[in-house]
């Protein structure tokens, strides 16, 4: 009976850990960025636009989860210019696209996003990380980076293509 207890108290701390373990959620952040940024993903994000506009596609309208824009859930194309705006994406598949001055976002999923900084007049773009990694600048040119496990479909299509 001990055995059969013990067995079964290792097996439910093991099985969580693995799947822990294997998880393919990474993490993006970006700070004061000024210029634009497209944002392509699975999972949550939660943005802040000082001034500007944003727009969020949901690519999974039949889902549970719907963008929600200044607390206001919204359907499947989101489009808004302003000041002030706050953006939360609970999760599901997204496209947004950011462009202004002063926004931060945060992600936790899959996906990659496009950056592209437009610096005031003492140079500031911003800072941007994935994961672990040290703030970086968002570039001047634009640039494309990962982040957590490449999706399905940017796997598929990569296999697809000739080398």
């Amino acid at each position: 009976m001990r055995l059969a207890l013990l067995s079964v108290v290792l097996l439910a701390l093991a099985v969580p850990a693995a799947f822990g373990a294997a998880s393919p959620a990474g993490s993006l952040s970006i700070e004061d960025g000024r210029g634009s940024i497209v944002l392509k993903g699975k999972g949550i994000v939660i943005g802040r636009l000082q001034q500007g506009e944003v727009r969020i596609v949901d690519l999974s309208p039949l889902d549970q989860w719907s963008p929600r824009v200044n607390g206001v859930p919204r359907g499947r194309t989101v489009w808004l210019r302003g000041k002030d705006v706050n953006f939360y994406i609970p999760g599901g598949r997204y496209r947004i696209t950011v462009r202004g001055d002063g926004f931060s976002v945060s992600a936790r999923g899959q996906g990659s996003v496009t950056l592209l900084g437009n610096p005031d007049a003492s140079g500031a773009t911003g800072t941007f990380a994935v994961g672990d990694e040290l703030l970086a600048p968002l570039p001047l040119t634009s640039q494309v980076v990962g982040f957590g496990a490449p999706l399905l479909s940017e796997t598929v299509s990569a296999k697809a293509l000739p080398s």
